[in-house]
């Protein structure tokens, strides 16, 4: 806690930087939910009758993709810059000709470019899905009966809410090996770093 009269550093770029991660997350968590259950925010279940709560949880396929594209996209520069930074620093006394290509290198960013191309393949395996005539590669599919049609998951869509869900865990990593996103256990992290600011502050004053 800020006592009356000290000096406060604010950094307007963390502050906005939270809340958009945080929307992203959120948005992720409702696409998953709705692939999950078929639900939509705001509408009750009781009021989604079951053919449309399977076309739902299909569609809330590429909204779990579009959001972790998003989170990706908030990533790459701070993890591209760490990630350079320590190939440069680790190849600091190596002649030119002996260093390998920062794009071979197992790094962080190189992790998540992998994880961006693996959801690039999601999108275009249910574009291909909406596209071609065949039943193999489909996420929905429609079971005629006496009752009338009955709309039925494959498993396909089963397999791909399972690959997304690994691949969030992933990325997310990426943002907290990044210190993009916080693991939850902030008090002694919040303490440090308001420490580390007040000596900042201190040294300031006395010079």
């Amino acid at each position: 806690m800020y006592e009356p009269g000290d000096l406060k550093v604010f950094n307007p770029n963390k502050e906005i930087s939270r809340e958009i991660i945080l929307e992203v997350l959120i948005r992720h968590r409702d696409a998953l939910k709705q692939a999950r259950t078929g639900e939509i925010v705001g509408t009750p279940m009781d009021k989604i009758e079951d053919n449309q709560r399977k076309i739902n949880q299909v569609r809330g396929l590429n909204l779990i993709i579009s959001a972790q594209r998003e989170m990706v996209t908030i990533s790459r520069p701070i993890i591209f810059f760490k990630s350079m930074q320590k190939w440069k620093k680790d190849y600091k006394t190596e002649k030119k000709e002996e260093i390998p290509p920062f794009e071979k290198e197992d790094n962080d960013y190189n992790q998540l470019m992998y994880w961006l191309d693996f959801l690039k393949d999601c999108e275009d395996a249910i574009i291909k899905a909406e596209r071609t005539k065949r039943l193999d590669d489909d996420f929905l599919w429609v079971k005629q009966t006496n009752d009338g049609d009955i709309n039925e998951l494959t498993t396909n869509f089963y397999e791909m809410v399972d690959d997304l869900e690994s691949s969030y865990e992933q990325i997310y990593l990426l943002m907290l090996t990044n210190k993009i996103v916080s693991a939850g256990i902030e008090e002694d992290e919040e303490m440090t770093y308001k420490e580390k600011e007040k000596e900042a502050i201190r040294r300031i004053v006395e010079a």
